[in-house]
């Protein structure tokens, strides 16, 4: 096919080879996203479909009927690629072919309303791809050039189109997505429920395709109250369960399952979430058959590192969290820097998330070196992050804190008494410059009692350890109490002698909660507990802290 393309002896006979071939992958090409038994066949074939994109663009005389079919040709590699094979450079390289050739047939001014729905759709596409690299801005302007382009060409047809009610409804949908991983909740909550009003709207709200849109949605929606400070667990959860309801297809239902298990976790609900967990897992491995090195397998996998570390399982742990890095060193494999080794880390975020657990479970484990090594990665992964920071700057400068928190304990607990006042010495530094906030970026909260925060720390870890009792009756629960009456008590004196901020006032205010129900039944107490453990997280972590709900985190005192 592609001898033919190229030795073709005149004009005339290369454009008829390009539209034969064009046909001929066209019928070929099975892939259908929802149709996970159509992805082994269309890999086989996926370069072939590349190349005749790529040749069509060679040949400027190409009927625009061709060309628009050599676009959606191009544009529906791009979806495999990123969905199927994670192969994220090459779907964008796919997907920028797409809109070359729409452009192109555009241009040629007949069947241009045809070209400006495949564009939207196209651009819909790059937008989503652009945003699994963290490549928000980018993301963003290819989703509202696609939403400016669908909103136009709905206008012209008064809204009679249902295929293009659809696509605003979905890229609606991808810019709360996108919102949501920027942590403008109230602006992805507008978009999501505005797609979400316009789904259940449609003629044709009963379809299964429709089911399937709606639970993305109710899935990001519920996403939302998880992330907000403090979270509604509860409407999260009951989102997630209609959301469960109604889809059927197998990578929706694992993501669904992965998301209940996280809300799960939060709630001490620990054994519930395992099984999600499992059942997640199992119906991704389902999916993706051979290609088991998946950004979705590494995220159950980082699920299940939490989950275990939350059990004290460490070793478990540890194990879960290096799967979890082999796969996303694959997956951002892209993202290391030129000329790095094939074991080096990729500078991206989610790589360096993973290795911040890794190093908090080394440190548990008494791995003082180990965790070091680990936590050393993620600096430097952190401090080549924040060099291009945009909208990350505040989580990245958040992220930083942390992990200079970790390192000097750890260069403490080896005795390296001039790395510990290095460390010390970079951290405060580097809080200082971030006194002034920049334009448009939040300051990051900063308390002038540090020893207040870690204190708060210790009777938070307590407290969820006396929650998560199983039973709460018996010596150990006695044991617990004391040691979280004891804490409470020091807490007291801490808050006592520190400035009045919002830190004193939320230790306070945990302290409080948990002396007005700690005499109460495990039943009745366990979620007041909990509640007030996941409010002091959010004004710890609000404060610079990254807080690990193991609950064997024991935190010594400075």
């Amino acid at each position: 096919m592609s001898q033919a393309m190229r030795y073709s002896q005149s004009d005339e006979e290369a454009r008829g080879n390009v539209t034969i071939c064009i046909d001929a992958m066209r019928s070929m090409w099975t892939f259908k996203p929802e149709r996970p038994d159509t992805w082994k066949e269309s890999q086989s074939i996926l370069e072939h479909v590349k190349s005749v994109a790529a040749h069509s663009l060679e040949y400027h005389d190409l009927s625009p009927e061709y060309i628009l079919r050599a676009g959606q040709l191009s544009k529906e590699a791009g979806v495999f690629s990123a969905m199927s094979l994670n192969a994220f450079v090459e779907a964008q390289a796919s997907l920028e072919m797409s809109l070359k050739l729409l452009d192109s047939g555009a241009a040629k001014g007949r069947r241009n309303a045809a070209f400006q729905k495949a564009k939207a759709e196209t651009l819909h596409e790059l937008g989503r791809v652009l945003r699994y690299q963290a490549n928000y801005s980018e993301s963003e302007q290819s989703l509202r050039e696609a939403l400016q382009i669908s909103n136009r060409w709905n206008t012209n047809r008064k809204g009679n189109d249902p295929s293009v009610r659809k696509g605003i409804a979905d890229t609606l949908h991808e810019l709360g997505v996108l919102e949501v991983k920027k942590h403008n909740l109230d602006t992805a909550a507008l978009f999501l429920q505005q797609s979400l009003d316009m789904r259940r709207s449609s003629d044709q709200c009963t379809s299964d395709d429709t089911h399937a849109n709606c639970a993305s949605t109710l899935h990001q929606l519920a996403a939302i109250h998880v992330a907000r400070k403090p979270p509604s667990l509860e409407k999260a959860k009951t989102l997630l369960q209609e959301s469960l309801s109604l889809c059927q297809q197998i990578g929706q239902r694992a993501a669904t399952l992965k998301q209940l298990a996280r809300v799960s976790i939060r709630q001490g609900f620990l054994d519930k979430a395992d099984t999600y967990l499992e059942h997640a897992l199992e119906l991704y491995l389902e999916l993706y058959g051979d290609n088991k090195l998946h950004i979705n397998i590494a995220a159950v996998k980082f699920q299940q590192g939490a989950l275990a570390l939350q059990r004290e399982q460490l070793e478990e742990a540890w194990n879960h969290f290096s799967e979890c890095l082999r796969i996303r060193r694959h997956v951002y494999a892209y993202a290391r820097t030129v000329g790095s080794r094939e074991d080096e880390n990729p500078i991206h975020l989610e790589v360096s998330c993973v290795l911040h657990e890794l190093g908090c479970v080394g440190f548990s484990q008494k791995r003082y070196s180990r965790s070091m090594e680990v936590l050393r990665a993620e600096h430097d992964i952190l401090e080549k992050l924040e060099e291009s920071a945009t909208a990350q700057s505040e989580r990245l400068h958040q992220a930083r804190l942390t992990n200079l928190t970790w390192l000097r304990k750890c260069a403490k607990e080896l005795g390296q008494d001039d790395e510990v006042n290095r460390l010390v010495n970079e951290r405060t530094a580097m809080k200082k410059r971030s006194a002034r906030p920049t334009e448009g970026q939040a300051a990051v909260m900063q308390s002038d009692s540090v020893t207040l925060q870690w204190k708060a720390m210790e009777c938070r870890a307590l407290a969820r350890t006396f929650a998560l009792q199983k039973q709460s009756s018996g010596k150990n629960d006695i044991i617990e109490r004391e040691k979280l009456t004891r804490g409470l008590d020091e807490l007291l004196e801490e808050i006592t002698m520190a400035p009045q901020e919002s830190m004193k006032r939320a230790a306070a205010q945990f302290r409080e909660t948990i002396l007005s129900c700690i005499d109460k039944p495990m039943k009745e107490r366990r979620i007041s507990v909990l509640k007030a453990c996941d409010e002091l997280r959010d004004v710890l972590r609000a404060h610079g802290l990254q807080v690990s709900d193991s609950i064997n985190s024991k935190k010594k005192k400075k």
